[in-house]
């Protein structure tokens, strides 16, 4: 189990943040600096005036106070606004800088950490954890440095007043700091488990909005709403255990503050009596450590921001900390056949195995069907081509190259692929076809793909064409239509190798008889890695590979499978004999968990 991070490193780490926006952040504090520095000015101007004007003539020159005490006021507005504007700016400009780096090093890591790490929290490390970050920045920048500064100011003056009477809130910082020490640690763990009950609210909330169809068809608003009330009542009651501590902090603090602040007042009254304070030294006395007490305040009460800050930095710190996959080979991929081969390739989940000794090669150009059970391993199998997954033993080599000596970029350029879970964005159908590194390709490319894999069709009916925003998902699209777009992507990638996942699941017959069609033509000379439940969509492969239990029991032609009477030809029979659209009980019986 990893330690904590230790607080000072988590405070160095937000520092180092702060440098390409040092200029603002140092004007910021530099403004409120000077607002603190002339907090004194009023109680000394109080004294002045007891002491020197009242129940005097007026003269002349008495009547710039008033102006001068405007002319503070405006002063101390000015700086007010340059030090919380600019703190706020550099506080969500740092913000930015820290969603950025999550991000950038979200999108670069492997296959794995999206498996084992749910969205929901993740996601709650850039909408929660980042502005409690922002919360302590602003917050507590503010109050440590212009109370501090305020604080130290009217000290300084109440020690020019009366040394002796000043010591008596000076020795109150010790038992202070001990009671705050005491009480941050338990703060700090607190606010860590608030901000999981808050990723567990947002696991929730994504599993709801996504299956909203499943939980009203098999009836789960009940069990999903029992589910969000248990997840918001531990938020609650991690928020109240936060707020119940601080709560606590603050009497204490307080009491001790008014002890030492009962005590100064009983000996200025005796100096004043004895006349060694003079009346106007008593008042601006009286109103210095007036002035203190709402610093003070707000510096005891910092700590429940500062505790939330560091909680949150460190849930942050640790997903860009996080290593990103690997990608040790320099071997730069340029123009490939396509030649692949499995040489003793075994892969597991954690512990538990998926494949075990696969052996065999593709030659370039060849199609291949990958067929068996549920859970035999057919998706782990061409998840290792693209390197989302490492083998536990054994080399996977293209042309002859070990894929580990590939620079990955290089290598998922020659890879085009079409699953049965499509993942469409946001965005226009043209620029789902034309993504990421497709761009830049020429627009009548882009439609040429698009016709062969039939989606004009249905975009001619649509009022803005290409144009045409699909929604999340592409959820304003059929199954089939989506699909069809995933399919026109990977036909205008023209990568020489091709894996297709359940790639006509989701069309009618009509269409798939049409898409495969256009898959025909699109395996010409291309290596071609197909994966299908529905066994007369690949009677026309070069090669069929029968996995069962992650190993490879069977190889050769569909007839020459069919003649050996094993578990390719018990399959096969038993879809003859089932509708086309049921997945056969034996084809699914003995899954295992894993694809």
């Amino acid at each position: 189990m990893l330690k904590p991070t230790p607080a000072a490193e988590i405070y160095r780490r937000l520092l180092r943040a702060l440098r390409p926006h040092r200029a603002i952040f140092l004007s910021s504090l530099l403004g409120m600096v000077a607002l603190a520095a002339t907090e004194w000015i009023l109680p000394a101007l109080l004294r002045y005036l007891v002491d020197e004007e009242f129940g005097n003539t007026a003269r002349q020159y008495s009547l710039l106070i008033p102006v001068a005490l405007v002319a503070l006021f405006l002063a101390r507005g000015v700086m007010s606004y340059v030090a919380n504007v600019g703190l706020s700016w550099v506080a969500h400009r740092v913000v930015m800088d820290l969603r950025g780096a999550m991000f950038r090093n979200l999108i670069a890591l492997p296959t794995r950490f999206f498996d084992q790490k749910s969205a929901g929290q993740v996601l709650s490390k850039f909408t929660f954890d980042v502005t409690q970050v922002a919360q302590a920045a602003t917050h507590c920048l503010t109050v440590l440095v212009k109370d501090s500064v305020v604080i130290t100011a009217l000290l300084g003056y109440m020690v020019f007043i009366n040394w002796r009477l000043a010591l008596f809130l000076v020795v109150l910082a010790p038992p202070i700091g001990w009671v705050i020490n005491r009480v941050s640690a338990r703060m700090r763990d607190m606010s860590k488990r608030l901000q999981s009950s808050m990723g567990d609210i947002n696991v929730v909330m994504e599993e709801t909005l996504g299956g909203h169809r499943d939980i009203k068809i098999f009836g789960g608003q009940e069990y999903e709403t029992s589910r969000f009330d248990r997840a918001i009542k531990a938020a609650r009651q991690f928020q109240m255990k936060v707020i119940g501590t601080n709560a606590a902090m603050e009497p204490v603090i307080q009491a001790l503050i008014a002890l030492g602040v009962g005590l100064m007042m009983v000996l200025a009254l005796r100096e004043a009596t004895h006349g060694e304070m003079t009346r106007g030294d008593f008042i601006s006395f009286v109103a210095a450590t007036a002035l203190l007490l709402a610093p003070i305040k707000r510096l005891t009460s910092m700590n429940e921001y500062l505790q939330r800050g560091l909680a949150a930095a460190e849930s942050i710190f640790a997903l860009i900390d996080e290593p990103p996959e690997a990608n040790s080979g320099n071997r730069q991929l340029s123009k490939v056949r396509g030649t692949l081969e499995f040489r003793q390739v075994s892969a597991a989940y954690g512990e538990k195995p998926v494949l075990n000794d696969i052996d065999f090669r593709i030659e370039a150009g060849e199609s291949v069907a990958l067929v068996g059970p549920s859970g035999s391993g057919k998706t782990t199998l061409v998840n290792l081509i693209p390197r989302f997954y490492e083998p536990s033993r054994g080399t996977v080599s293209l042309d002859d190259i070990p894929l580990n000596d590939c620079e990955l970029r290089g290598l998922r350029r020659q890879i085009a692929y079409v699953g049965q879970q499509v993942v469409l964005f946001n965005d226009t159908i043209f620029n789902n076809i034309a993504y990421g590194s497709l761009r830049n390709e020429p627009r009548d490319h882009v439609l040429a793909a698009a016709e062969a894999a039939f989606v004009t069709e249905f975009v001619a009916a649509l009022p803005e064409g290409f144009n045409t925003l699909i929604g999340d998902n592409g959820v304003r699209l059929s199954g089939g239509q989506r699909q069809r777009l995933a399919i026109a992507r990977a036909i205008l990638k023209n990568a020489p190798i091709l894996i297709l996942d359940e790639a006509t699941s989701a069309l009618d017959a009509e269409s798939e008889r049409r898409i495969q069609q256009a898959l025909g033509v699109l395996r010409k000379g291309r290596t071609c890695l197909i994966i299908a439940h529905r066994l007369s969509t690949i009677e026309g492969v070069d090669r069929v590979v029968v996995l069962e239990d992650g190993r490879i029991i069977e190889h050769g032609r569909h007839e020459e499978l069919l003649q050996e009477r094993g578990l390719y030809a018990k399959l096969y029979a038993l879809q003859r004999a089932a509708p086309d659209d049921v997945v056969p009980v034996s084809a699914s019986a003995n899954a295992s968990g894993s694809c």
